[in-house]
């Protein structure tokens, strides 16, 4: 192999590593710049609930609202007084026997929470679809302020009188546009249910 063409392969092989680097260097700087352009997209977009709550965000705080709900609608005491803070609340069951005969079932409940005063609180709302003794609509309804709270590991719905900074987030909560977006949902589904269904129009209105 002679001088020159020794010589001609070492500038090809310069050559191509250098296009080489070249390329690398592009593919990072596009990467970084689409790195850049789509964070400055998600901010624009805003990837944050437009909402002061939360939907279904802990999977405990949920299941334990299913399980009371749920206990509600077949008049569980045990399970009821494993959800609250005082179970004594449901030594008498009288109440709840009478509710149960006439609100038989929760399905598809969604919990909306909000932050409560401590940490591993929520002010919580469920909406859920009932099901009504001898009515085939299964209507919205609303469960407001339920209070949970973290006692030894496990969350509970505090069924006690509730403390005044508790009691003021309730109220303010409960005034708030998002949460009224909430009861207008209910009873807009309430309304068109009625519409459709004479059974249900009639329920509604033996209730007022």
């Amino acid at each position: 192999m002679t001088r020159e063409v020794r010589s001609k392969q070492i500038k090809l092989k310069v050559l191509l590593s250098v296009i080489w680097i070249v390329f690398l260097s592009a593919l990072v700087v596009f990467g970084v710049y689409t790195f850049k352009k789509r964070k400055t997209i998600g901010q624009d977009l805003g990837f944050t609930s437009k909402y002061a709550y939360d939907t279904n965000i802990n999977q405990d705080v949920n299941a334990l609202v299913i399980t009371y709900l749920n206990a509600l609608a077949t008049a569980d005491q045990q399970t009821l007084k494993s959800c609250v803070t005082n179970p004594s609340q449901y030594d008498n069951m009288a109440t709840v026997e009478s509710r149960s005969k006439i609100i038989t079932g929760y399905n598809n409940v969604n919990v909306y929470s909000l932050p409560g005063v401590n940490e591993d609180e929520y002010l919580v709302y469920a909406v859920a679809n009932i099901s009504i003794a001898n009515i085939s609509s299964q209507p919205l309804d609303i469960v407001p302020k339920l209070y949970i709270v973290k006692r030894n590991g496990n969350y509970l719905i505090n069924n006690e009188v509730p403390e005044a900074d508790v009691a003021d987030l309730e109220s303010q909560a409960d005034a708030s546009a998002d949460i009224q977006e909430l009861y207008s949902m209910v009873k807009t589904d309430e309304e068109e249910k009625a519409a459709q269904d004479p059974a249900f129009k009639e329920f509604l209105e033996k209730l007022k």
